[in-house]
């Protein structure tokens, strides 16, 4: 799973994401959901659990969920297994942002607004983000997101130690078609077709 926050305010938009990516070679639902709750803590419980319950995985922390797309961040959490892919993407600028859900090759507008601080992961990871979003006390810049994605590390094998901030202070003359634009863009490069509010 992933974590990623994404900040869209009226001067400034900042988003991170850790670099997870971990593949079950089987289905071991009780693995994931020791994983996705908390329970396991480290890589080498994660591993050692694995090894347990006779679950084979694999781990690595070089995959980009956030970049840019010009001046507009994008971020995406996906899901993938061997019935179904699923991808949840943010764009966002100051002063905008869209979501949008991607299964097969239908991408559906879910969310759109102007400044909003959102947490994209499991039920835990989001939890303890949020946490660390709240003790910030409303001021998010690009170092509290930083240290969050780090905090947050300390806590789960579900996420990597490394992770990605971006941020942008360029402001778009019209903010909500920079971010429809670079959805647009994305579904025409990924053959994927837009339904939903726009």
């Amino acid at each position: 799973m992933s974590l990623i926050i994404a900040v869209a305010g009226s001067k400034e938009a900042i988003i991170g994401g850790d670099k997870r990516s971990i593949t079950f070679l089987g289905s071991c639902p009780e693995l994931e959901q020791e994983l996705y709750s908390g329970k396991l803590k480290t890589d080498k419980d994660l591993l050692n659990r694995g090894k347990e319950l006779g679950s084979s995985l694999q781990v690595s922390d070089v995959r980009e969920k956030v970049w840019r797309h010009g001046e507009v961040l994008v971020g995406e959490v996906t899901e993938i297994s061997p019935a179904l892919e699923r991808r949840r993407r943010i764009y966002l600028v100051p002063g905008a942002y869209i979501m949008a859900d991607v299964t097969g090759k239908e991408a559906r507008v879910i969310g759109k607004g102007e400044v909003a601080c959102m947490v994209f992961g499991n039920r835990f990871t989001q939890d303890l983000a949020n946490q660390g979003i709240k003790n910030a006390k409303g001021k998010i810049d690009a170092g509290a997101v930083g240290a969050i994605l780090a905090d947050v590390s300390n806590m789960t094998p579900s996420i990597s130690p490394e992770h990605r901030v971006l941020s942008t202070d360029v402001r778009q003359p019209k903010p909500e078609a920079a971010v429809l634009d670079a959805l647009q863009e994305d579904c025409q490069k990924c053959g994927w077709r837009l339904c939903g509010q726009q």
